[in-house]
């Protein structure tokens, strides 16, 4: 499709000349036409010309009434209402008209008409006259100059020509048009009564139309956005013999299009495309369509998201002639596909959305494909680490890295972890709440990347269950306290990244503090999650502490044998035990160390035997760094989790002495190193605004001023804070369902140098945007005194420090 909203009209008497023209030794007095434009090698005259839009052909039962269109002008019945859709796709904007001579050279210059009439057969164009000419139509650019600078000298070269295909291109609009073309080969003679030629238009690339039918069943399941993989990003003028595959080989670029659009059971949802033609195999099973695709095949997903058990998946529909066999998208072709979801049981065309993280409910089972993903945020591509073409980065086999109690079990005959011969990554889930992480591997027995299982029973990603917050607007110059609350943020998780528990539990907090993340990094280090006391019981626990069993809990390996840990396990740098330290380095430093080690913990710091933890300066830290974990090279890597760069940020600076500057670095699309399940992300910076009534810190002990209800004594008893979210301040006057109320633990930090600190008593949250140098815009709250939305001490801002996160809807509600 072409928008058209913003292109100059022409009338159709004037043609314009635009392009290469072909070299020829035919001298043509151009002032013997008074209508010949530079580049003509022929007088012309003018041709009556008639446009004929072909009717494609129909794949599939129509999904809406098939009413012929007032466009093809067979419609004389004034009271049959004609199809929209249909009218629209038919539609004639304007026209390129080339000739070629008998053997392919351009003959004339090319010539763009708009067709401002609705009576086609009395549109003029002027052609010269000639033997077996060859005149080529092409309709709908909607731009008066599109010929110029392309060498369309040929028919060879015009037919070969590769039009541009956009995501913007897949859904048309109001005030757009298909792309068609159309070609015949007439002898042109100059006649008193000259006959119109025909032309016969089909459109330029395919149309799908589908709609999904829930039964009873499944009445559980949400489609909450569509996903377009494999579509390629050019299609070729002219149709390329119908037995070949389009494009030809496996080397061709595709794009993957992501379509948030929440459709209802029987809402019929259309988009375009080009043609994606991969032929046929020997299946004969629609139920194994998908097993043995063709690797560039054109295949739609629906991102469902169940509200029983709080997954998300991908209902994935490879398309073509038939559901057995058959791969090939043709141009002008409509494709109707229904998709029938009986129940919310899972077979082999069912994969769990694609993230770093995924959820799954107790003796629950997954597929995923490790190599699609299509989260754009930073530009980052993940075929530049995973990819099946390049032996480094395939992945031949996986297993578990570490797991909880019960999380998924004893994987040593891989039956709760395996990869299948599909290339698809299979997971069972075991009996407990819980997290674990497992990794893909290269024939070198080298981590290509590694996923985060999250095994809770409470449905913590359920899509529908998200909570919306408001916060205060913000601009360079400061935050609009006064306008109130009114900034509706994307809707948010009602506990942390990994946690056992979403409510507030004083009997034992430590189930909802969820997992630690070093600002920028994909994979999980457990938090502490051992401590099995009661809030009340907290006093001990303040200060430094080893990252250790004591406090993390017994873990376990792919064979389910407890994996040892002491109390060195997490404060030094290469003790040899899992979750050990590494200094960063030019090559440490750096994405693919981080993947490849996802359990090292990348410090600044420049002590290597663990007795500085919690640096208060940049010189206590490797030059450069500033307290990141990415080595330079030569800037801080801004983008890790989205966004752009912090110098190209919208700031605000809340406090020059400290360094808090409140910014906004663009991340609305997730990245491909965003810690979250499908359809969350990391929250922005601006979220925690509204935790406090002025929107920066408060002082120790300034309940008023904190957007919690709850008394000091409550929240010291939970480790964490009950925080409001509404656009009210403290809910006031608020009851029932819309007194929302989200908690936030103080699950304490791992610090830069490895060492728990604070635990039970500090809560630091990462945001999207990392802030000037080596610094992050940490949230920092402390039980049970103060709430700092912009951290001021060194050690808690830096991005190696490792903090929790809450996410967020990837999408704006």
């Amino acid at each position: 499709m072409i928008n058209f909203r913003q292109i100059v009209r022409i009338a159709a008497s004037v043609p314009l000349l635009w392009g290469a023209v072909a070299c020829s030794d035919t001298v043509f007095d151009r002032t013997e036409d008074p209508e010949a434009l530079p580049g003509d090698r022929a007088a012309t005259i003018e041709v009556p010309l008639r446009l004929h839009p072909e009717k494609p052909k129909v794949i599939g039962k129509p999904l809406v009434n098939d009413i012929p269109s007032r466009a093809e002008g067979d419609n004389d019945d004034e009271e049959k209402p004609a199809d929209p859709e249909k009218a629209a796709e038919e539609a004639l904007h304007d026209i390129w008209v080339f000739q070629f001579d008998s053997i392919g050279n351009q003959l004339i210059a090319p010539r763009y008409y708009e067709v401002v009439s609705t009576e086609i057969r009395k549109l003029n164009i002027r052609l010269a006259e000639g033997e077996d000419s060859h005149v080529y139509v092409l309709a709908n650019t909607g731009d008066p100059e599109w010929a110029k600078n392309k060498d369309l000298s040929t028919i060879e070269k015009f037919v070969g020509y590769e039009y541009p295909f956009t995501e913007e291109n897949v859904e048309m609009g109001k005030d757009e048009y298909l792309l068609m073309e159309g070609n015949v080969k007439e002898t042109i003679r100059k006649e008193t009564d000259l006959l119109p030629i025909d032309i016969h238009l089909t459109r330029m690339m395919a149309k799908i139309s589908f709609k999904y039918v829930t039964a009873e069943a499944a009445k559980g399941l949400v489609v909450t956005r569509v996903i377009i993989n494999n579509m390629p990003e050019k299609m070729r003028m002219e149709e390329t013999p119908k037995e070949q595959n389009y494009p030809l080989g496996d080397e061709f670029v595709t794009r993957s299009v992501t379509i948030d659009k929440q459709l209802a059971s029987g809402e019929v949802y259309t988009f375009y495309m080009p043609a994606n033609r991969r032929g046929t195999n020997g299946n004969t099973d629609p139920g194994t369509k998908n097993d043995g695709a063709p690797e560039k095949a054109l295949y739609v997903q629906l991102f469902v998201s169940s509200k029983s058990n709080g997954s998300n998946f991908l209902y994935t529909i490879y398309l073509g002639a038939n559901d057995v066999n058959d791969f090939n998208v043709r141009r002008n072709h409509n494709y109707n596909i229904t998709l029938n979801i009986n129940s919310e049981h899972r077979d082999n065309r069912v994969l769990a959305a694609p993230a770093n993280c995924f959820v799954l409910a107790h003796n629950d089972e997954i597929m995923f494909d490790p190599y699609t993903r299509t989260e754009t945020g930073g530009g980052w591509k993940y075929t530049d680490y995973v990819n099946k073409k390049d032996p480094k980065k395939k992945i031949t086999s996986v297993s578990i890295i570490w797991q909880q109690a019960n999380v998924i079990g004893n994987n040593s005959s891989n039956d709760r972890v395996w990869l299948d011969k599909y290339d698809r990554i299979h997971v069972k889930s075991g009996t407990a709440n819980g997290n674990a992480l497992i990794a893909g591997y290269n024939a070198d027995h080298e981590v290509v990347w590694s996923w985060h299982i999250w095994v809770n029973n409470d449905k913590p990603a359920e899509l529908a269950a998200a909570v919306p917050y408001y916060t205060f607007e913000w601009d360079a110059k400061g935050i609009k306290t006064a306008q109130g609350r009114t900034r509706k943020g994307r809707s948010l998780m009602t506990c942390n990244l990994g946690a056992l528990s979403r409510s507030r539990k004083p009997s034992r907090p430590a189930d909802t503090f969820g997992c630690h993340y070093q600002w920028g990094r994909k994979d999980p280090f457990p938090a502490a999650w051992g401590r099995g006391e009661a809030g009340s019981s907290y006093g001990s626990l303040g200060g430094q502490k080893n990252y250790d069993k004591a406090y993390i809990g017994q873990l376990y390996d792919n064979s389910y044998k407890q994996i040892p840990m002491t109390s060195q396990t997490g404060n030094k740098v290469n003790t040899g035990y899992i979750f050990d330290v590494a200094q960063t380095s030019a090559t440490v430093g750096t994405i693919e160390y981080s993947i490849k080690n996802p359990t090292k913990f990348i410090s600044p710091l420049l002590d290597t035997d663990g007795s500085v933890q919690n640096p208060s300066l940049a010189s206590q830290c490797v030059a450069g760094t500033d307290g990141d974990w990415y080595f330079p090279n030569p800037n801080h890597a801004d983008n890790l989790w989205g966004g752009t760069s912090f110098t190209s940020a919208l700031q605000y600076v809340v406090d020059s002495a400290s360094g808090a500057i409140l910014s906004d670095n663009g991340a609305t699309e997730k990245s491909i190193f965003d810690p979250c399940p499908a359809g969350w992300m990391v929250p922005p910076g601006d979220m925690w605004l509204s935790f406090t009534k002025t929107g920066v810190n408060t002082g120790s002990d300034d309940y008023p001023s904190m957007n919690t209800k709850d008394s000091k004594a409550v929240n010291e008893a939970a480790r964490g804070y009950n925080m409001c979210m509404t656009k009210v301040f403290k809910n006031a006057g608020l009851s029932g369902a819309a007194d929302i109320t989200v908690f936030f633990p103080s699950q304490g930090v791992r610090m830069a140098g490895g060492t728990f600190n604070q635990v039970g008593y500090c809560g630091n949250y990462h945001t999207t945007t990392g802030g000037k140098g080596g610094r992050t815009n940490a949230f920092h709250m402390h039980t049970p005194s103060f709430m700092y939305p912009f951290e001021t001490g060194f050690g808690y801002t830096r991005r190696a420090t490792g903090c929790s996160i809450r996410c967020v809807r990837d999408v704006d509600d």
